[in-house]
């Protein structure tokens, strides 16, 4: 199974968000390609937005498949994050319960892509594991 990104290339974002501010402020972080595309995969992660409309159910669920669908076709495995207003913690817990494998507010996403990304694709750094009981998302 191939890598969805490589060292010299952009890792690739699928971003799901009504918001094409978004697009702008991610697609600005240094090594980051962000589409709005399906077809222009593969991807390391499929991003959603759950201001959009919908449940977060149905928001994570179509991510969920789209990201099935790349490691069907031997692409790679995307991570799917979601991301919303930090106030919307309802919503925020749908998505994680409905499966996302990260789950953020839209600041920490904004303000800390780069370091999440590396958690994210990357995992864990071995010399440096994370205290008992932390999360990622």
């Amino acid at each position: 199974m191939s890598a969805p990104h490589s060292a010299r290339e952009a890792t690739r974002l699928l971003l799901r968000s009504p918001d094409l501010m978004i697009a702008s402020r991610l697609a600005g972080t240094p090594g980051v390609e962000v589409t709005t595309d399906p077809g222009a995969g593969p991807f390391a992660a499929v991003i959603v937005d759950l201001s959009a409309a919908g449940s977060a159910g149905d928001l994570v669920g179509a991510a969920r498949r789209l990201a099935a669908d790349q490691a069907v076709a031997g692409a790679g495995t995307a991570v799917v994050v979601a991301f919303g207003p930090h106030v919307a913690r309802e919503r925020l817990a749908e998505a994680a319960a409905a499966g996302a494998d990260h789950v953020v507010s839209r600041g920490e996403l904004l303000g800390t892509l780069p370091a999440l990304l590396v958690a994210w694709l990357r995992g864990p750094d071995p010399l440096n594991p994370p205290a008992t009981g932390s999360t990622t998302g």
